[in-house]
């Protein structure tokens, strides 16, 4: 039996938990319930525990731990089918075994079941390898709700759920690794709650229960990365970027380091759209892309811009508009087809596109004070022909962007302190434009040599905003 006080306690210290996924400290509840001393919580801390409603280890820091063997809770045995994937599908193993769960830890209403946990990829949803989920059947579930999804007739994973244009998302709450898509999906079930991994420590000659923590890697931005473009977005988290810039290589067969820029056409596109995926996935809700891309060849015409579009416009990302940038650059005249006649001439492409999308919706939140876009760009760049010149300056890439054409874009497009990505970041442009804006960046190339040129560009960049800083400090 429990005396007010304690259940009170019982009461915050399990809200607690439930909402913070950690207990309160002996000091948080004695503020709390506006208690004198330390001592006293101390006291209703070691009566609970007596009574087996709360587990504790002495002298650690929020220590507490909710009992699974509370007298007060009935259990209620539910079967346990077996091992299920949080990571790359694995076949369902049934083993048809029963655990026993508090009655609080299902729903009112429904049919049950428990899986083991293999896989590190819902560690952000508080599920760890090694943990139990207790699973209601249904076979609905919501957008963003965490199922029991088979997929290809015989493999199981567990996965928060989107549905998509064409099929479904399976979305893993861990940064380092990709979603899966498909077009069809059987739900098998929802998660309702999850019993944690616990390891035996013995102090003195009693022995606790420790939960099982795993250290989650916090991603870094502002960092020049260097490797496969798909392998190093999968480390970028969801919902983390602002505003996406990029120009993939074009496929002509350009000179680009550790690069083969001459794919089979399909294959090529195949490539570019699990970049595409991926781009979505990390953008925040109103994000924006932009794509610079052209069409390619004049006597055997590629429309890349095209077939790019489409690309997008099918992952379910908005088309919101496409700015001309005029690079004035027809100075040599050699592919003419023929030459003043109707014939079969060609025009020479004097121009490239910017392809601009948005995620989900139109607008970006940020605050209006962090727009830091004057007047009278406003107005110049809101026109959709932009006269740039190429870059001159080539640092040893075959197609670097002109500074200006990444500084509009950026200005235009978002705010200070957001995040700027470019997955084809060859010597650093993006990354360098962000850097003197205000923004951060992350930059992904393939090519050691161009990260290192990038590496450079941005060392530099900030040192002289260092020295500008102290030197107005100076001046004060």
């Amino acid at each position: 039996m429990l005396t007010k006080r304690q259940k009170q306690i019982l009461d915050y210290i399990t809200k607690c938990i439930k909402e913070n996924d950690y207990a309160p400290s002996l000091e948080e509840i004695k503020r709390h319930f506006r208690l004198s001393s330390v001592s006293t919580i101390h006291q209703h801390i070691e009566a609970l525990r007596g009574k087996e409603y709360l587990e504790k280890i002495e002298n650690q820091p929020r220590s507490i731990e909710l009992s699974h063997q509370k007298k007060h809770s009935d259990l209620i045995r539910i079967p346990l089918l077996g091992t299920i994937a949080a990571g790359e599908p694995i076949e369902a193993i049934e083993d048809r075994e029963t655990i026993k769960i508090p009655k609080s830890q299902i729903s009112k209403s429904g049919e049950h079941y428990a899986l083991r946990v293999q896989g590190d990829s819902m560690i952000d949803e508080g599920i760890f390898d090694g943990d139990t989920v207790v699973i209601r059947k249904q076979p609905t579930a919501e957008n963003g709700e965490t199922v029991v999804a088979l997929i290809n007739d015989n493999e199981v994973t567990l996965k928060k759920i989107y549905r998509e244009k064409n099929g479904f998302r399976l979305q893993p709450a861990n940064p380092t690794l990709r979603p899966i898509f498909t077009k069809e999906i059987v739900i098998q079930g929802k998660v309702i709650s999850v019993i944690r991994t616990f390891k035996e420590l013995k102090i003195g000659a009693k022995t606790f229960r420790v939960v099982k923590q795993k250290a989650i890697k916090k991603f870094e931005f502002d960092k020049i990365i260097c490797g496969d473009v798909l392998e190093k977005m999968a480390e970028i988290p969801n919902n983390s970027i602002d505003l996406a810039i990029t120009s993939p290589p074009y496929n002509v067969g350009k000179d680009y380091d550790n690069h083969f820029d001459k794919m089979k056409y399909q294959e090529y596109l195949d490539w570019l759209e699990k970049v595409w995926q991926e781009t979505k996935r990390v953008l925040v809700p109103g994000g924006r892309f932009a794509l610079n891309i052209a069409p390619t060849g004049i006597k055997d015409f590629v429309p890349l811009h095209h077939d790019f579009t489409n690309q997008f416009r099918k992952l379910g990302m908005k088309f919101r508009t496409e700015i001309i940038w005029y690079k004035q650059t027809m100075l040599k005249r050699t592919a003419w087809g023929s030459f003043k006649s109707p014939s079969n001439p060609h025009i020479v492409p004097s121009w490239e596109y910017v392809l601009i999308f948005s995620k989900d919706k139109d607008k970006l939140d940020g605050s209006y004070k962090k727009a830091d876009i004057t007047k009278d760009e406003f107005m110049k760049f809101s026109d959709g022909m932009w006269r740039i010149q190429p870059e001159r300056r080539r640092k040893g890439h075959p197609a670097p962007f002109p500074e200006e054409l990444i500084y509009r874009l950026i200005k235009f497009y978002s705010y200070k302190n957001n995040n700027v990505l470019d997955m084809f970041g060859g010597t650093g442009t993006v990354a360098a434009v962000a850097v003197k804006t205000g923004r951060h960046f992350v930059h992904i190339d393939i090519s050691p040599q161009y990260c290192k040129t990038a590496q450079e560009r941005v060392n530099t960049i900030s040192k002289q905003q260092k020295l500008i800083i102290n030197r107005k400090e100076k001046t004060l």
